[in-house]
């Protein structure tokens, strides 16, 4: 037999060996492949995972559709869709980037350990993504005019459906920790980064999916926008009367609870156009207003309880803007924070008051006045929402005498920030759960 032929048949085994062997769906639910690669790749227990299978057929859409990356788009990409763009455009596009966004999503919940797949509100917040994956890809390529119209009724649903996707993913969070604490199971630090990284990046597609949605409600459907607005977008946002508008809102929820409130002194400066002409740039005013409404909170709560010592201290606010930059300074005289607690500042379930207990849980849902201290989401999904165009949040403290929150806002040209779904992904979760030590460098091994 010649050597040619003798490769030809080696070649052809190969490949009959390739096709008998059963092939990977990236579903630990249900994976043939011995051993699954899914759940090795998680350290938390050898348990498979606990989510209730998906169809093969949806999942296999699943896993296609994250393999495609995300536009990202820029405050000036969306004016300029929203003042030129038709129904039929936005549908086309919505219709490929909604599931595109939800899809890599939806592999990583898997990824996370048991004791949190397992809580029912958990897996609720995962049906529902589920849910708007499959409602959008239902619609046709080509669509008509009753396809349109029933777009923006699946788009309304939508943000319905997950209107309260941060309230029950924190009940999720907050039920596996107390089951793991009754259990004497220790709360170890991986876990808590591997969660703390999911969440991340489960809020910032909701912030990404509330912006299209809203967009094209508020420009293509029904919904009525604000004067001068394009969508939910201010092209002339006024910055300080968006810090007003905040401050107002806060002190009213201050006096309901101490009684009384901080006073305010504001300075703005406008170094990109003159020092009279008032701060405006194109943004999302109801971003704004979430990240101004929780610091104040924050200080307006450390400030109240540190004056009954002596007199209440006003909070000072400054504002500036550059060329390239808008800078928000807030500043209060509340007693500081400890220098150990500042690295736990953009942890969730961590709250400027102190580490959230069952008892404080059970309270804060129960109350019928909004607390001035929650659940510790306030401050890190400011920080998102802040990332979102861009910009950043930051917090810097003097223990003893105050702090100092900054918000960095970004040119409208910026892009903004969505999570991608990447072969690497499930290698940052495996990563993120070994809980290195720090040498006495404060560097991490």
């Amino acid at each position: 037999m010649r050597f040619s032929q003798i490769r030809f048949f080696a070649s052809s085994i190969a490949r009959l060996e390739a096709t008998s062997k059963p092939t990977c769906d990236l579903n630990p639910v249900c994976c043939k492949v011995i051993p699954c690669c899914m759940k090795g790749l998680i350290n938390y227990s050898s348990q498979p995972a606990l989510l209730c299978a998906i169809e093969p057929s949806v999942w296999s859409t699943v896993v296609k559709y994250s393999k495609y990356r995300p536009i990202p788009l820029s405050i000036e990409n969306f004016l300029h869709h929203g003042e030129e763009a038709t129904p039929r455009v936005s549908y086309n596009f919505l219709r490929w980037e909604i599931p595109t966004r939800l899809a890599g999503l939806l592999l990583e919940f898997s990824f996370l350990p048991p004791l949190l797949q397992k809580q029912t509100a958990f897996q609720a917040v995962r049906d529902e993504h589920l849910e708007t994956f499959q409602d959008l890809l239902a619609f046709p390529n080509n669509a008509s005019d009753a396809d349109l119209e029933s777009f923006s009724e699946a788009l309304t649903n939508t943000r319905i459906r997950h209107s309260d996707t941060v309230q029950k993913t924190a009940e999720a969070v907050m039920e596996m920790k107390f089951e793991m604490i009754d259990q004497k199971l220790e709360v170890d630090q991986g876990i808590e980064t591997a969660v703390q990284y999911f969440l991340d990046r489960l809020y910032m597609t909701k912030i990404s999916l509330s912006m299209l949605t809203n967009q094209h409600l508020y420009v293509h459907g029904g919904n009525i926008a604000k004067p001068r607005h394009v969508g939910q977008i201010d092209p002339h946002c006024d910055v300080v009367a968006e810090i007003r508008r905040a401050y107002s809102k806060a002190a009213r929820l201050c006096d309901q609870h101490y009684g009384t409130h901080p006073e305010i002194k504001l300075v703005s400066s406008n170094r990109a156009e003159a020092s009279d002409v008032p701060i405006r740039f194109a943004y999302v005013s109801s971003h704004l207003h979430h990240m101004f409404f929780e610091v104040f909170k924050n200080s307006m709560r450390a400030t109240v309880e540190r004056s009954k010592e002596g007199n209440m201290a006003q909070l000072e606010v400054r504002v500036s803007k550059t060329d390239t930059d808008i800078t928000i300074k807030i500043s209060d005289l509340g007693g500081g924070i400890p220098r150990s607690q500042m690295s736990s500042l953009f942890k969730y379930m961590y709250t400027t008051a102190g580490r959230v207990g069952k008892a404080h849980a059970d309270a804060v849902k129960s109350s019928s006045i909004p607390p001035m201290a929650g659940l510790g989401y306030g401050l890190p999904l400011s920080r998102l929402y802040a990332r979102y165009f861009q910009g950043d949040l930051d917090v810097s403290s003097v223990h003893g005498v105050g702090t100092d929150c900054f918000i960095y806002l970004r040119s409208m040209q910026q892009k903004a920030q969505i999570p991608v779904f990447s072969r690497i992904t499930s290698k940052t979760y495996r990563e993120k759960t070994i809980a290195w030590q720090e040498d006495w460098t404060g560097q991490e091994r």
